[in-house]
């Protein structure tokens, strides 16, 4: 039996050149939205202190600034381009939409060149356009909402990426990023990027349900790549979770440390794919990755795919009720296939040591915790199988004794199993009021960690979900558009659960 997964291509971002423009004058200016609409001669208006309107394309040239730090909404015209070669800060008090002037017609993109550097936004939120573009520029994006990013606008392609990130050491921290049309952040194939991607939410990506993981990066740049601290959650069976991958057959290495993170209900969790990357994996919580129905093509919690000079260490995760837990390949049957070890006690390596719990992973009727489909054999040793049954294991690892021409899964020694002595944590929360008219409060002991809820009605019903991290311990979820009535609710916080009911009344 061999498990095929797809991956997309990573797309090299591309630029549309624009018919009209206002660009500032690149004397060194320093302006506000205010002065910009005095400037721009009826290219920028406004409508009060905070509602603006771009009416076409405006370039931020070299050695000026945009800096905007009061609260306001800018409207930006169908098919409208902020271009930034000079610097763009936004940090208000609340916050910054920066939103189409007809949803339905979408606006261009923002878009970043190599000379903008020390552009930052935070508390910006960009809806209705055809995303963020950042190219060879340590782009800052930090507590930022992107969502309902097109990948088109009529025959004009946009973006493969709501944040399409090509060169440079850019960071993403705390962000929301959901329902846009393809991958939530992208970097392409050909140009090394480092990026940093740290406790963001990332829910829904792919609406155009393609083979667009909601994380898609490319070949990584000098600095190691760090992905960390994130909600990855999925919705659309063809979405993968994470994807880190170099297809051109770069000759330098991408490192690439990926931690902490919460990866659920996706096609798949996490997948390394070709070679020259060494990648550390560890603490993350991989779950659930099996909503494509089709075992074949998705469903791995982690796939490593690739060629001998793929190397890494797996520690410290939980894998389980994934279509399979991990599944091992090699890109073609000439070349070996990669090095990556689940835990080696022998090892020097102190971060090699297993530790990892697979467990529940499985399709057909069958648990496939590992499946190595490659001559190569591996080391597992020191991991938490959910069974202290030798027996048990090897029924559960699919390797050589399966099928002669595949290497081995070495999983001995291996831990004894913590699931019967440490039953699942309930999360204490409190929750008011309730009933409630139009606003419930999820108050939570743990106010860092993101936390995903789901509410149910009676009939049992999926009637709403959010997810998010807890600002000042507290979770918010408006109940205007439900229905008089009671309603059951689910809500999950790293591996603690809280179950209850509430009632909104009108």
């Amino acid at each position: 039996m061999k498990k095929i997964l797809l991956l997309s291509a990573l797309c090299i971002i591309a630029w549309l050149p624009t018919a009209a423009q206002y660009q500032t004058p690149g004397t060194g200016v320093h302006w506000n939205l205010a002065q910009l609409v005095a400037a721009s001669s009826g290219y920028v208006t406004t409508s009060g202190s905070t509602n603006f309107q771009v009416n076409d394309t405006i370039r931020i040239s070299a050695r000026d600034t945009l800096e905007i730090r009061s609260n306001a909404i800018i409207r930006m015209a169908s098919l409208a381009l902020l271009y930034v070669d000079g610097v763009l800060l936004i940090n208000p008090r609340d916050s910054v939409k920066i939103t189409a002037v007809n949803p339905a017609a979408p606006f261009h993109s923002i878009s970043f060149s190599g000379t903008s550097t020390g552009s930052e936004l935070r508390k910006t939120v960009v809806e209705y356009g055809g995303g963020i573009k950042a190219v060879d520029v340590s782009l800052v994006l930090d507590s930022c909402v992107v969502r309902y990013q097109v990948a088109s606008i009529g025959t004009k392609a946009t973006n493969s990426g709501a944040i399409s990130l090509s060169g440079g050491t850019p960071r993403i921290t705390n962000c929301r990023i959901y329902n846009n049309a393809r991958s939530g952040i992208l970097s392409p194939a050909n140009r090394p990027t480092s990026v940093i991607i740290r406790n963001n939410v990332l829910v829904a990506n792919s609406t155009e349900n393609g083979n667009w993981p909601q994380i898609n990066l490319g070949v990584g740049g000098p600095a190691t790549t760090i992905i960390q601290g994130n909600l990855v959650v999925g919705r659309y069976i063809m979405a993968g979770g994470i994807s880190v991958s170099n297809l051109l057959g770069a000759s330098a290495l991408t490192q690439v440390q990926i931690r902490r993170n919460i990866v659920r209900n996706n096609r798949y969790g996490i997948a390394i794919v070709g070679g020259n990357i060494s990648s550390y994996i560890t603490q993350n919580i991989v779950s659930d990755n099996n909503i494509n129905p089709n075992a074949q093509t998705g469903g791995s919690g982690l796939n490593f795919n690739g060629t001998q000079t793929q190397v890494g260490v797996v520690s410290r995760n939980i894998l389980r009720g994934n279509l399979y837990g991990v599944t091992l390949q090699r890109s073609n049957s000439s070349t070996p296939a990669p090095r990556i070890s689940f835990g080696d006690l022998s090892s020097t390596d102190t971060t090699n040591v297993g530790r990892n719990l697979l467990t529940g992973n499985g399709n057909g009727g069958q648990v496939y915790d590992i499946f190595n489909n490659t001559a190569e054999s591996f080391k597992a040793e020191g991991n938490d199988w959910g069974t202290s049954s030798a027996a048990e294991i090897e029924a559960h690892v699919y390797h050589q004794p399966d099928n002669v021409a595949l290497g081995v899964v070495d999983y001995l020694p291996f831990r004894p199993t913590i699931l019967a002595a440490r039953p699942a944590q309930p999360l204490q929360l409190a929750v008011y009021p309730n009933p409630a008219t139009d606003l419930l409060t999820f108050e939570l002991p743990n106010t860092q960690a993101a936390a995903e809820l789901r509410v149910l009605d009676l009939t049992g019903r999926l009637v709403a979900t959010y997810a998010a991290k807890p600002v000042n311990g507290r979770l918010q979820l408006s109940t205007y558009t439900l229905a008089a009535g009671l309603y059951t609710y689910r809500l999950t916080q790293e591996s603690a659960t809280a179950t209850g009911k509430f009632a909104v009344v009108k």
